[in-house]
């Protein structure tokens, strides 16, 4: 019965945190003071034992929480591999001072001068207006149609929406033009615009007739002897001579390995007798008759000609003349020019546009032929005027 009375007030003592709070029961207390102290002794040493280990795994708690707390930090603090770096003018802080930001000057293109994309363009003249058609002479920069990728800001290299801003367009609001044809970026010339719904058909009727009359001016670079040999001889009925390139257009072929070429796709044609089946290949041709000589010789240097088409393939006069006739326009890189033109252009110009079909109200197009003046750049670079020009017998195609 004692050792009974012993073992319960044993189990009371080792539930309490420390020796000093420990309760005994009273039949321990009747017992020698020798019992005791060993029965103190032994729960007390029991007691701080226990009270030691809790207290070395609350500290190795804390020791590890404080570890896991300084590692976020540092994650939070020091960047991850490829991230960008915060910008040194965060926000809340200053930014340099004005005369220290370093201001760049436009870059130069190979002759001197400034490229197009860098220079103002000049505005395009007037060479008809009525209340159905407008006709402009496009100066070297301008897109002749807005571009598939331009943006909601109307560009400023395009030739619609600078003629829209002068409201020089048909309709209530004088904003309706349709362009009816193109013309490369880099070349001048002149430009038809319908001004509304019917005269936009009744052109392009004409055009997709090819009852339309056009021809350019360019100025090549090569041997006359040469690309009179490679082309045919014809007499017009006026007494004339021209002289007849025919060519078929590759499907699919490239130039230098490179389907795309300064920005854009190049086109290859073919002489006629080279190929054996044309197929269902594309046929062109295109007249030309030698102006005058405006540098050097007719074996080496610059001429004036004069070219009619009566296909309208892309890049047809540009292609033909250089790679059928081996004389390519001057400027013209993406196709064999030696050099470029001091303000990047290419020296072909859109020089007149008949419509001899077309009716539209009171103005009698039969009679009009519509000419535009040589850029004036051309007089820098070959000079050349209007007055040196021969006179052109447009009676007869």
């Amino acid at each position: 019965m004692f050792m009974t009375r012993v073992f319960k007030s044993l189990v009371v003592a080792r539930s309490s945190p420390t020796a000093s709070s420990l309760i005994f029961t009273q039949p321990i207390l009747h017992r020698s003071n020798c019992n005791l102290n060993l029965l103190l002794q032994s729960t007390a040493s029991t007691a701080t034992t226990a009270q030691q280990r809790r207290s070395y795994r609350l500290a190795a708690a804390a020791k590890d929480s404080a570890a896991s707390t300084g590692e976020k930090k540092k994650r939070k603090t020091s960047p991850s591999p490829g991230s960008r770096p915060k910008s040194k003018h965060a926000k809340g802080r200053r930014p340099p001072p004005i005369n220290k930001i370093v201001t760049k000057t436009a870059p130069q293109n190979r002759s001197g001068g400034l490229s197009l994309k860098q220079t103002v363009l000049p505005e395009p003249s007037v060479v008809f207006s009525n209340n159905h058609i407008l006709l402009v002479n496009k100066p070297a920069g301008y897109h002749s149609q807005p571009n598939e990728s331009i943006e909601q800001t109307p560009s400023k290299k395009c030739l619609l929406s600078k003629l829209k801003a002068r409201e020089l367009g048909g309709g209530s609001a004088n904003n309706f033009l349709l362009p009816m044809h193109r013309l490369d970026q880099p070349c001048t010339g002149i430009i038809l615009l319908a001004k509304n719904s019917k005269a936009g058909t009744r052109t392009g009727n004409a055009f997709q007739k090819h009852v339309v009359q056009k021809d350019y001016f360019c100025v090549v670079e090569g041997n006359i002897d040469e690309m009179m040999q490679r082309s045919e001889c014809v007499h017009k009925e006026n007494g004339a001579t021209m002289y007849k390139l025919t060519g078929v257009l590759m499907p699919g072929k490239n130039i230098g390995g490179n389907r795309k070429t300064n920005g854009g796709k190049s086109v290859v044609f073919k002489p006629m007798n080279d190929i054996k089946d044309v197929g269902d290949k594309r046929v062109c041709y295109l007249e030309w008759e030698h102006l005058l000589t405006v540098s050097g010789s007719r074996r080496g240097g610059s001429h004036l000609v004069r070219v009619v088409t009566g296909t309208g393939a892309k890049h047809q006069v540009r292609a033909m003349l250089s790679q059928l006739a081996k004389s390519p326009v001057c400027g013209d890189l993406r196709y064999g020019a030696s050099g470029p033109l001091r303000d990047q252009s290419v020296a072909l110009h859109a020089r007149s546009l008949f419509l001899p079909t077309v009716e539209l109200g009171d103005t009698a197009m039969k009679t009009l032929r519509f000419v535009a003046p040589i850029p004036k750049t051309w007089t820098q670079f070959f000079s050349l005027k209007e007055a040196k020009i021969p006179k052109i017998n447009y009676e007869a195609k």
